[in-house]
């Protein structure tokens, strides 16, 4: 009985681990990518706002 507990508990762990393996580094990529695309949208609103200057 105490096998079979002590089985579920370290496949419950498996699994977890396995998800937060796979996970963590997708939610890196995507922090990195959502950063990237708000300093693109940040780069050309300035430079639109640039041209637009009156000389």
């Amino acid at each position: 009985m105490a096998g079979t507990v002590l089985n579920a508990i370290l496949l419950g762990l498996l699994i977890l681990a396995a998800i937060l393996c796979i996970l963590a580094p997708l939610t890196a990529l995507g922090v990195m990518f959502w950063h990237w695309h708000r300093e693109l949208k940040e780069t050309m609103r300035l430079r639109q706002a640039r041209s637009t200057q009156v000389r």
